[in-house]
């Protein structure tokens, strides 16, 4: 039920908010932004409901001709702190359920990866160590999201460029280290016909998934799941694994990992476009 009213309170959002000038709207997506990062952990309803009266007081001094920064003042990052304050300090509940879906992405995605290989197999312990590392990243990422919309520090273009590809590289470092030190002795080996049927199960569930639950945003991770799943199976063919020489070929390679990056990005591509359509 508060999950009901808190995606009203969102697609209200999203269209009162196109009422707003310019400059109005730039003031007032900031306050979006850091209050939304600021809550990850909180109470949904209790953020967007704060959000709304924002956006209602803006919109009402605006009628008057008064601007946001005149109504909030310049800085609006002390007043937001101010409401926030009052916010009910965020359950261990919550946290465990935010942090549960990205354990369970993180380990999805960590078994799909193997299903090109050879032999299907998973390391627990970099199942384990992917997880909390996935949680301490998105964490991270939201809180630097939060603490950098009100620093006007402007750097050039090349360099903001440079700083944001450092970042992105740290994690996807990091992951391939997980993977390539974690000891071996966590590997577990699923032998024919098992891994056939660990990969069709693994993507009957994720198709069946996004098609009833309508998951649009999902299209694209799908389509990725689906050509690695086709590989996967394609290896373990007695006819074409030994047209593939069991996974080492060249064209195999270039394929299990160009061909489902290509498809997850056109397809998001696509829902972006179709999106942008609609709205």
């Amino acid at each position: 039920m508060k999950n009901d009213v808190a995606k009203q309170l969102v697609e209200q959002n999203n269209k009162y908010r196109e009422q707003l000038s310019p400059d109005n709207k730039e003031y007032y997506e900031n306050i979006l932004l850091y209050m939304r990062t600021f809550g990850i952990f909180y109470d949904e309803l209790e953020t967007e409901r704060q959000l709304m009266t924002i956006l209602q007081d803006i919109l009402e001094a605006q009628k008057h001709d008064e601007s946001a920064e005149e109504y909030f003042g310049k800085n609006p990052k002390e007043v937001v702190d101010q409401l926030t304050k009052q916010f009910d300090k965020p359950s261990w509940k919550s946290i465990f359920k935010i942090s549960s879906w990205i354990f369970l992405i993180s380990t999805f995605y960590t078994i799909v990866g193997s299903f090109t290989a050879p032999t299907l197999q998973v390391n627990v312990f970099v199942i384990l160590l992917n997880g909390i590392f996935s949680v301490a990243l998105v964490y991270g990422i939201f809180k630097l999201l939060h603490l950098s919309v009100y620093i006007k520090i402007k750097l050039p273009k090349i360099i903001n460029f440079f700083i944001i590809w450092i970042l992105a590289m740290i994690p996807f470092g990091l992951f391939v280290l997980i993977q390539l030190f974690t000891p071996k002795q966590g590997i577990v080996e699923i032998t024919a016909p098992f891994d056939w049927i660990a990969i069709l199960a693994i993507l009957i569930m994720a198709v069946v998934y996004v098609i009833f639950k309508k998951k649009r945003e999902f299209y694209g991770g799908l389509v990725f799941v689906i050509t690695l799943g086709i590989f996967g199976l394609l290896l373990r063919i007695p006819q074409t694994k030994e047209f593939f020489q069991d996974g080492k070929s060249q064209t195999f390679v270039v394929l299990g990992i160009i061909l489902p990056i290509t498809l997850f990005v056109l397809f998001e591509w696509l829902l972006l476009r179709k999106m942008k359509e609609e709205n």
